[in-house]
């Protein structure tokens, strides 16, 4: 499945004690150092003083604290971010005194990010005389940055607003307000599918007031002269999150004009969108609710498909029609939209149902749950053991594994099969042969860890597994990966930030239904999960039978064959 953007991300040694300031693992350069003496310590902090100063916890002593004295004058906005950690060592003052040279900051600015990323504690340290001067660089700089590799600095950004996700808007968008409207539709069009809602919607916030400010509509932003693939992906992120509303509101200029340009732009497919993520996206705005923006899209996207020489993209136009035409609910749609008879040409199947006979093996559910061994890891461990163990399951630990066993309700019972953090590999193996000994097939896999374990989770589903459950940040982007390789499978993804406090209400709520019903119905789980789940961010959890991207994934896997036949133009 093709993405927009991928934020970088590393596996953490799980070895490693988590003493930097960040809270992250020190890396194999901060170990060597820290057992190799005072001068390997010093070596770091002249050849790395950015990992010296993080680190500085693993460094006591007062030659070490020479060699963070000078690693901070090369670094100095690593020791500003350090310095809770810094103001309580023997010497630190004088570290964090020297680090908070203007001048000396000024010149380590790089593309400006520096400064965006320890405003907060600048502004509580310096004159604000010093501070203004150092955000007018900081600014000038980051624009300059934005101009030569808008990509990489997108990247930057969307992580740098995502690690800020508890500060105050003011404070965390204070990075986008340095940028420019055209800047910012770009920043959103890379960085935007994977970024946390909140900052997504933050971003979107701060275009608007560019906009204005420089007296433009979003229609001058999508007819730009070589924008349409960047509009395309800036389409498909905003809509995707739920913001369709703002690209058709006032700010929009012509209506009809944005959505011809907008259905264009997706359907000429050559933007690198994944063609099932743009019927998805493209179903998702004809529910908007302004009526002349969704008749406009209508028209739009019945003109395309009524016209277009080219299979593939009236495939997509198809896919899209059909989605929306299956949420109509008796709403009529506009003539042009009618006239091409979406539904019926392309109708939709209903996802495989979760029965009792999908789900259960002689009256018992089998899960299969991974846990990895991070600290994220260990403590959802513990809390599901805690959790079920008050509930009166039977935990038995296998050694290197567990089994959660639910007490059996009208002749059902949940086992749930979990990986104990830090069995690593022989935990594994000696979990596959216990389900291979008992002649075991999970089917219901559940993913508890961060993105960069998905790859782990993955080998454990099997073509017939029911339901996937990606509990992880953007675990949206495994939807098609997770379908190819069971292609009957129910996926329930987080669009963007998955919650550990979230992750264990909804499954609670999962295992009631099965409890009670045997079967597993969206619409009961949803209305509870609705009533229960208070946290905002239970809104990037898709409903799996609602969900326009799984939808369109399975409409386009059916189409895909008759596609590969057709003669391309």
């Amino acid at each position: 499945m093709q993405t927009l953007w991928q934020r970088p991300k590393a596996a953490p040694n799980p070895n490693a004690p988590p003493t930097c300031v960040d809270e992250e693992p020190p890396g194999q350069a901060v170990l060597d150092a820290a057992a190799g003496g005072e001068e390997a310590v010093a070596r770091l902090a002249r050849e790395r003083p950015a990992d010296a100063l993080r680190c500085s916890d693993l460094f006591p002593g007062a030659a070490a604290t020479e060699a963070l004295l000078a690693a901070a004058r090369a670094a100095p906005y690593d020791a500003v971010g350090a310095f809770e950690r810094l103001s309580v060592r023997p010497g630190g003052a004088a570290i964090v005194e020297a680090a908070l040279d203007p001048a000396l900051l000024e010149r380590a600015l790089d593309n400006g990010l520096p400064f965006y990323q320890t405003r907060h504690e600048l502004r509580r340290r310096l004159q604000p005389a010093a501070v203004r001067a150092l955000e007018g660089r900081a600014a000038r700089l980051l624009a300059g940055a934005f101009r030569q590799d808008p990509v990489a600095v997108s990247s930057q950004i969307g992580i740098l607003l995502d690690d800020m996700s508890e500060d105050h808007p003011a404070d965390r968008f204070r990075v986008a307000l340095a940028l420019p409207a055209d800047s910012l539709f770009e920043l959103i069009a890379h960085a935007g599918p994977l970024l946390y809602t909140s900052s997504l919607d933050g971003l979107v916030n701060v275009l608007r007031i560019q906009l204005k400010q420089e007296k433009r509509s979003v229609l001058n932003l999508a007819k730009a002269p070589g924008t349409r693939a960047l509009w395309a992906k800036f389409f498909v992120a905003v809509v995707s999150s739920g913001r369709a509303r703002d690209l058709f509101d006032a700010t929009a200029g012509d209506v009809r004009e944005l959505a011809r340009v907008s259905v264009a732009a997706l359907l000429t497919l050559d933007h690198g969108v994944a063609p099932p993520i743009v019927a998805g996206a493209l179903a998702d705005a004809m529910t908007i609710r302004l009526i002349p923006a969704r008749t406009a899209l209508e028209d739009e996207v019945a003109a395309f498909h009524r016209t277009t020489q080219d299979p593939q993209a009236k495939a997509v136009a198809g896919l899209a029609g059909g989605l929306h035409a299956l949420r109509l609910s008796g709403r009529p749609a506009s003539p042009a939209f009618q006239t091409e008879r979406f539904g019926e040409l392309y109708r939709l199947p209903p996802p495989p149902a979760l029965s009792e006979e999908r789900l259960f093996q002689r009256g018992v559910n089998w899960q299969r749950m991974t846990f990895y061994d991070d600290r994220d890891g260990r403590a959802s461990f513990r809390a599901f053991v805690q959790q079920r163990r008050a509930l009166g399951w039977a935990i038995n630990d296998h050694g290197g594994f567990i089994t959660a066993a639910s007490p059996e309700r009208r002749g059902r019972r949940i086992v749930i099969i979990a990986d104990v953090p830090g069995s690593g590999e022989a935990g594994r193996a000696a979990l596959r042969a216990w389900l291979e000994q008992h002649g075991v097939s999970p089917t219901i896999v559940v993913h508890r860890g961060h993105s960069y374990h998905e790859d782990g989770t993955m080998t454990e589903i099997a073509a017939a597994t029911a339901l996937v459950f990606w509990g992880s940040c953007g675990g949206h982007v495994r939807l098609g990966a997770t379908l190819e390789q069971a292609p009957d499978a129910q996926v329930l993804a987080t669009q963007n930030m998955g919650i550990s406090t979230v992750n264990q209400a909804l499954l609670r709520i999962i295992e009631e239904r099965l409890l009670t019903s045997g079967t597993i119905d969206w619409a009961v789980v949803w209305a509870d999960a609705q009533a229960q789940i208070h946290d905002r961010r239970f809104g990037a959890y898709k409903r799996p039978d609602q969900d326009s991207t799984n939808l369109a994934l399975r409409g386009w896997r059916m189409q895909a064959d008759r596609v590969a036949k057709l003669p391309r133009n």
